[in-house]
C-alpha cells in the first residue's frame, strides 16, 4: 500500500510540481483516501521527502551499479538512456526536487546527498576506467563527474521542454554523439603517442 502511494506521488509531484500537487490527487490515483496518505506522512512536505528518498535508488545512475560491464560501457548505457522515456517520471520528480530545494533546507540537504552519492558512483566508474587504461588518466576525474551530472540534468531540461520547431535527435544520432564524447575521454592509444 505504501509503495502504491509513493508511486502515485511520484507521478503527481512530477507532473504538477510541489506547489501545485495536491495530496487528495495522490490518494485518488491509487484508490485511497487522503487520510491514508496523512496517516503515513503528516504534511505534503513529509510526503515529498519520502518520495525523493524512494526515487533516489531508482534513478538512472543506479541501473549500472553492480553490473559486470566495463566502465566505458556503463557510461555509454547511461548516455544512451538520457533520451529514454522510461525514466522520465523520476527525472521530472528530481527536477522538481532541485527547484523546491532552493526554498527548503531539509530538501536541499537530501538533494545534495543524492548528488554526492551519484558523484561517488560516477567517480568509482571513472577510477575503474582509468585503472583499466580505458579513460585518460591525465583528465580530471572531478571534471568528468561534473560533466556527466550536468549532461544528465541538462538533457532532461531540454527534452522536457518539447517543441515542434526544435528537432529532436534520433536514438542513433544521440548514441553517435555520446559515443564521440566517450571516445574523447579515452586513454590515448599507443599509435597516437
Amino acid at each position: 500500500m505504501t509503495r502504491r502511494l509513493l508511486d502515485a506521488a511520484v507521478e503527481v509531484f512530477g507532473e504538477r510540481g510541489y506547489e501545485a500537487a495536491r495530496v487528495h490527487e495522490v490518494a485518488r490515483r491509487c484508490g485511497m483516501t487522503t487520510g491514508a496518505v496523512y496517516s503515513r506522512w503528516p504534511t505534503k512536505l513529509d510526503l515529498f521527502l519520502a518520495v525523493i528518498e524512494y526515487v533516489i535508488p531508482q534513478r538512472m545512475i543506479f541501473m549500472v551499479v553492480g553490473t559486470d560491464m566495463p566502465a566505458v560501457d556503463k557510461f555509454a548505457t547511461l548516455g544512451a538512456n538520457l533520451l529514454s522515456a522510461s525514466g522520465h517520471k523520476f527525472r521530472d520528480l528530481m527536477l522538481e526536487a532541485f527547484v523546491t530545494a532552493r526554498r527548503d533546507e531539509s530538501l536541499a540537504e537530501m538533494v545534495s546527498r543524492s548528488l554526492d552519492t551519484e558523484a561517488s558512483t560516477l567517480t568509482a566508474m571513472v577510477t575503474e576506467g582509468k585503472e583499466l587504461g580505458l579513460i585518460d588518466p591525465a583528465l580530471s576525474t572531478e571534471a568528468i563527474v561534473l560533466f556527466c551530472q550536468a549532461l544528465g540534468l541538462g538533457t532532461h531540461l531540454a527534452v522536457s521542454m518539447e517543441s515542434d520547431t526544435r528537432p529532436a535527435p534520433s536514438t542513433d544520432e544521440w548514441n553517435a554523439v555520446i559515443g564521440r564524447i566517450i571516445e574523447s575521454v579515452a586513454a590515448p592509444r599507443s599509435e597516437d603517442l
